[in-house]
């Protein structure tokens, strides 16, 4: 007698791996729906998938990739490159069940589009060209400077808006913190993590959100050999973030 085969539930294994503060910001339904998005991934390099369409043109998308450092720069110029504004962002890594150690970086970045009309959703064509960008950046075959370049903005600061880069240390794990707080232009995100990049430290959480036009990034970075952030290094982070920043609101010279 033949018997009925159903797909395996990844879901427990998923929400195991998955550290406790995207456990405290997600409920039992939406857990559920990242595990299916995490599994389809089945082995690809990079697999981009829109998790949720909300109200004026807002996507939830959900980028899943082995982690390494620069992923977060790599995602952000590939939406740089799509023409997408990032509202807000949650980085996680995960610890892949069975595969000797293996880190996988799961994503979720709030996207609109910038300028133009924001009430347009993203579509199909919009996460094809994302996924297809992502890969290529990971794989060398499209230069992240096309994407800088395109990220720097003439938009004039605001009279009174300032930029703060701090470090604070994280109660639970006892690793560093960088806040930024500033406010919102085309291609923010890709310049903090470039810079952060280049600094030679890696990114293994982050919570971006931007409220009224102003923005207050948090990322837990440690050094690329996974050790905490050494004091006398905070500088030399904190200069390269600032300078980064500041670059961004300069038109580049004709």
């Amino acid at each position: 007698m033949m018997r009925a085969s159903f797909p395996l539930d990844s879901t427990p294994a998923f929400r195991a791996s998955m550290p406790d503060r995207y456990l405290k910001a997600f409920d039992r339904t939406a857990v559920s729906e990242h595990a299916a998005i995490v599994a389809r991934r089945a082995g690809a390099q990079a697999h981009v998938e829109v998790w949720r369409q909300q109200a004026k043109g807002v996507g939830v998308l959900c980028v899943v990739a082995d982690d390494r450092p620069g992923l977060l720069s790599f995602i952000s110029a590939a939406l740089v490159m799509q023409g997408m504004d990032v509202l807000s962002a949650q980085a996680y890594t995960r610890r892949v069940p069975g595969s000797e150690g293996t880190s996988e970086a799961v994503d979720f970045l709030w996207l609109r589009r910038d300028g133009g009309d924001h009430a347009m959703p993203l579509g199909e064509v919009d996460i094809e060209r994302i996924d297809a960008l992502l890969r290529q950046l990971i794989k060398g075959e499209v230069s992240i400077e096309s994407a800088v370049e395109r990220a720097r903005s003439s938009r004039t600061v605001p009279p009174g808006a300032t930029t703060r880069v701090t470090f604070d240390e994280d109660a639970d794990e006892g690793l560093a913190v960088l806040t930024v707080e500033t406010f919102d232009r085309p291609g923010l995100l890709l310049a903090i993590t470039r810079a952060l990049f280049r600094a030679g430290v890696q990114i293994i959480a982050s919570d971006a959100v931007t409220r009224a036009s102003a923005v207050v990034d948090r990322f837990t970075i440690v050094e690329l050999d996974g050790s905490p952030i050494r004091r006398n290094r905070r500088g030399v982070v904190q200069i390269e973030v600032l300078g980064a920043i500041d670059a961004l609101s300069r038109p580049q010279p004709a």
